[in-house]
């Protein structure tokens, strides 16, 4: 177990070192040139940190010089580098093929190794050309990464992956997307270099009431008016069948609501629905102007109309809630309380009659009429004469009970006989009673009928104010 611990100690110490070692020194490269013909020299900037606190030696070489490259610093001088502590040297390298190669990508490697023991090793990537110009034809290897279920009324993100398969430098590459759907009508420049590869990302936001159906894209490469690639790429439009827009614009003038329900169908394909307005059942009473019906749904009222629309077709629905009907019957019904009260008489007269006198097999002999007379208003009632007239079957007892009023005058004619009374006024609520009696010429078998009796009133100016009795029928 002691022996475990004192071996990790040792390992732990020996990175650390190490790590310090590591830290004396840094090695940077960075490329100048690198696609070259097999006459010429790559070149790239080889920069040297040193981060310890003494002067340090540092050796610059590659294995593969004199293997079909000749890899060196320039100068030649700087194959050995001396940098004091805590500065920076920085020198060229230089990489040329001593053979014949095929063009292509080729990796040579240096090494910088330093006195205290610091080595580090780096690749440097030589692009190598045709010693002539090679026509090369455009070779590109296309990837599209997309959605080919597009929904209309969202951004569709394109993604191109692009690789050049040859040293051609495709500078100034053309990609135009084509497609019976103007939106996806685009073009795009890009830079593809020899044997690189590159991402190419737009978006296009198609048309919102595009048809639904199936549609091809093509993606079509370009270079120099030349077309080099062309790829199809099938998509699929979605059928969008959301419920209409409605926007509600209301006026009320003078107790009638206008109102407009404008309808807009926001899919891409012919939609069919049922409009509902809420409404409540008191309004739903008094609609006018409409080719609405009201329905009750689920306990609750609305005004619905069956309604068919193209895609981004808008209609404009319209209904009125007519509240002045409340009104006129208002008014209507003021006019006519108005006239009734106008025109109604102040003065109340009810006949009533009994029978006094039988004989034995029942008939009619003797009856008492009683006339109850009544100021109604509140106002004294002045010259007030009661007509009453008696059936020609009948004589008028001339004999009067206690308390009756006397008539003023009596007439007889063929119809039968005309009793008349007169009052100088007749105060305000005042309730009078008139009565007298009526003996029949002959026994009366069956019903007798007491006609109206009249009041007649004066009113102002020379105007005469009338009401009437009910009709007796007394019956034997």
């Amino acid at each position: 177990m002691r022996g475990k611990t004192v071996l990790c100690v040792a390992l732990f110490v020996l990175v650390m070192f190490s790590t310090l070692a590591l830290a004396e020194s840094t090695v940077e490269v960075t490329t100048i040139k690198n696609l070259i013909s097999m006459s010429e020299k790559a070149e790239f900037s080889l920069k040297i940190t040193n981060n310890a606190e003494t002067k340090q030696r540092y050796s610059v070489y590659s294995f593969q010089s004199g293997q079909g490259w000749n890899v060196d610093p320039y100068p030649l001088k700087d194959k050995i580098i001396e940098v004091a502590a805590g500065k920076t040297y920085t020198t060229m390298i230089r990489a040329q093929p001593t053979e014949s190669f095929t063009p292509g990508i080729y990796y040579v490697h240096i090494t910088v190794e330093s006195d205290n023991g610091e080595r580090f090793n780096k690749a440097l990537k030589v692009y190598l050309g045709p010693e002539k110009p090679v026509d090369y034809l455009p070779s590109i290897k296309v990837v599209i990464d997309m959605n080919d279920k597009i929904n209309p009324q969202e951004i569709v993100p394109i993604k191109l992956f692009l690789e050049n398969n040859n040293p051609l430098d495709l500078t100034n590459l053309k990609i135009k997307v084509q497609s019976d759907m103007p939106e996806f009508e685009k073009e795009v420049m890009v830079d593809l270099p020899p044997l690189e590869k590159k991402t190419v990302e737009f978006s296009v936001k198609p048309n919102s009431f595009q048809q639904p159906k199936d549609y091809v894209l093509f993606f079509v490469f370009e270079k120099n008016g030349e077309v080099a690639k062309i790829i199809e790429q099938k998509v699929e439009v979605l059928s969008l069948v959301p419920g209409f827009a409605t926007n509600v614009i209301e006026e009320i003038v003078f107790l009638k609501k206008f109102t407009q329900v404008d309808i807009k169908n926001e899919g891409n394909t012919i939609n069919s629905q049922e409009v509902k307005i809420p409404i409540s059942f008191f309004s739903s009473l008094f609609v006018t102007d409409t080719e609405g019906d009201v329905k009750n749904i689920e306990g609750k009222r609305y005004l619905t109309w069956e309604v068919s629309l193209n895609p981004d077709e808008t209609i404009a629905l319209n209904y009125v809630v007519n509240y002045r009907v409340l009104f006129y019957l208002f008014v209507i019904l003021a006019l006519f309380g108005f006239f009734y009260w106008y025109v109604q008489t102040p003065i109340f007269i009810n006949k009533t009659a009994q029978t006094t006198k039988a004989i034995e097999d029942g008939s009619l002999s003797e009856i008492k009429v009683t006339l109850e007379i009544k100021n109604k208003s509140n106002k004294i009632l002045k010259d007030v004469n009661i007509t009453d007239k008696v059936p020609g079957i009948a004589n008028v007892e001339k004999s009067l009970e206690l308390g009756t009023l006397r008539p003023k005058e009596v007439k007889h004619g063929k119809q039968g006989t005309t009793v008349v009374w007169n009052l100088a006024e007749l105060d305000a609520q005042e309730h009078r009673l008139i009565t007298y009696k009526v003996k029949a010429k002959l026994n009366i078998v069956g019903t007798f009928s007491l006609p109206r009796a009249e009041v007649e009133f004066a009113k102002k100016g020379k105007r005469k104010g009338k009401a009437y009795s009910n009709i007796f029928r007394i019956s034997s």
